[in-house]
């Protein structure tokens, strides 16, 4: 897992160097499916894409056991439960594919092994948070 990580940091290092990397994060996510879309309707995109960016270094982080992450992952968990922005499991998979979908367009580096190591890495903080639903 550890090479994995690596690939992946510096994968989203150059993703995220591109300006427009969030932006069409976004708007794949939006996009994605209906109920997204909803759910993100009234969202000041711009503070969001502020937390997203923070947010993927912490599920990178995650696996490592790093305790920054830890902490950081268990309070999105935490915020994204039922009963607080009812954030359903199903929705992580659109996050996901949209996440791959906008590193495949900005980083000029990736290819399959590298779609695999992301889906596999942020599948562990995903999984946790989905869990707390």
């Amino acid at each position: 897992m550890r090479e994995e990580i690596s690939r992946v940091r510096l994968s989203y290092g150059r993703a995220i160097s591109k300006r427009q990397f969030l932006d069409r994060f976004y708007e794949l996510f939006m996009s994605s499916s209906p109920a997204v879309a909803r759910k993100l309707a009234s969202t000041d995109i711009a503070t969001q894409q502020e937390l997203l960016s923070q947010a993927i270094n912490m599920v990178i982080l995650f696996p490592q056991g790093n305790k920054i992450a830890k902490n950081a992952i268990k309070r999105i968990r935490e915020s994204h439960c039922r009963d607080r922005l009812d954030i359903k499991p199903e929705y992580y998979q659109f996050w996901i594919d949209s996440l791959i979908a906008a590193l495949s367009e900005h980083d000029p580096d990736f290819n399959e092994e590298l779609d695999r190591a992301w889906r596999k890495v942020v599948q562990e903080a995903i999984d946790f948070i989905a869990e707390g639903y």
